[in-house]
């Protein structure tokens, strides 16, 4: 897939050109390490990650695992990403899979001490729980109920893609696949594409659990996600700009009318239309609705008052 950097000349965009970018190869794993780990959002479309360890060390019977990147979601579920700079090797989904085997055992205490000690190594004064709160915005749920599992590497082979949907679709097991590709402008600025090869798929949930239809339905209903929410925030606020509100409170209303929807879904869209929201993406694509007073703490956006630094 090509990769171009639109040349604009005195801001006319009608006769502005296409100029190719070369792709380039991830020189280390290490840097994509890092870029993942400093864009928590980069992993899952916009998803916040809040990372907790990185090359984390731990022992498994005679032998030491180093899972790549370790973290948790907005619903506390542990996220693994096990990295490759190139091609996949056949090993990788048996290291992952060894990975989760070691993280599905951790409880609460002992993914809070990961964490505190990753805190300590990047230097950020915080706790496991203020550190949730900060990014999601919501008191910390029960820790570690389900895994989300991720492979990311520059490509990934026919044969792993085939076992990781094997995985997926038949065994209930979320995992994920993530393409990273590199490339350079003639200017020498670095432009990355993400793609998800595994991941859209739907899980096939056990007998036990299809019994409670919330925990495995996507949304279907006839409005979109970004509509629902959009009318339970006019319904809190009255339409009044002046009046704040929390996100738990939106999701209270929305899981009224709609019990089987994904308040997870109803974060992204709070952040999305929330212009000053340290995770918002300023794109076409992105609207302005919501407002962010103070941590957890949001309006409706008004354009007279509410003024983004661009």
């Amino acid at each position: 897939m090509a990769i171009f950097r639109l040349n604009v000349e005195d801001d006319n965009l009608h006769n502005a050109e296409l100029v190719i970018a070369k792709e380039t190869d991830i020189k280390l794993e290490s840097h994509l390490e890092s870029w993942l780990e400093n864009s928590p959002w980069a992993l899952a479309e916009g998803e916040p990650i809040l990372w907790i360890d990185r090359q984390t060390s731990a022992n498994v019977e005679e032998s030491t695992i180093f899972p790549d990147l370790l973290g948790l979601d907005s619903e506390g579920n542990l996220v693994i990403v096990e990295l490759k700079r190139s091609k996949t090797p056949r090993e990788v989904v048996a290291q992952l899979l060894e990975y989760a085997a070691w993280a599905k055992e951790l409880s609460d205490d002992q993914i809070q001490e990961i964490a505190a000690t990753y805190f300590q190594t990047v230097k950020k004064e915080t706790t496991l729980q203020d550190a949730f709160s900060e990014m999601f915005e919501d008191e910390m749920p029960a820790l570690n109920r389900r895994l989300r599992l991720f492979v990311v590497a520059g490509e990934i082979s026919r044969r792993i893609l085939q076992v990781c949907r094997f995985l997926r679709t038949s065994h209930n097991m979320d995992i994920n696949c993530l393409a990273v590709s590199t490339f350079q402008t003639e200017s020498g600025e670095v432009l990355v594409n993400t793609e998800a090869k595994i991941g859209d798929e739907d899980i096939v949930a056990p007998k036990a659990a299809k019994q409670n239809a919330s925990l495995i339905a996507r949304w279907s209903g006839d409005k979109s996600v970004r509509e629902v929410v959009w009318e339970a925030v006019q319904e809190l606020t009255t339409k009044n700009t002046k009046v704040e509100f929390t996100p738990k409170e939106v999701y209270s209303l929305i899981l009224k009318k709609y019990p089987d929807f994904n308040t997870g879904t109803a974060r992204l869209q709070l952040i999305a239309g929330c212009p000053n929201h340290p995770s918002y993406h300023h794109h076409s694509g992105n609207h302005k609705y919501y407002w962010l007073i103070r941590p957890g703490i949001y309006s409706l956006y008004d354009p007279e008052r509410d003024k983004v630094e661009e």
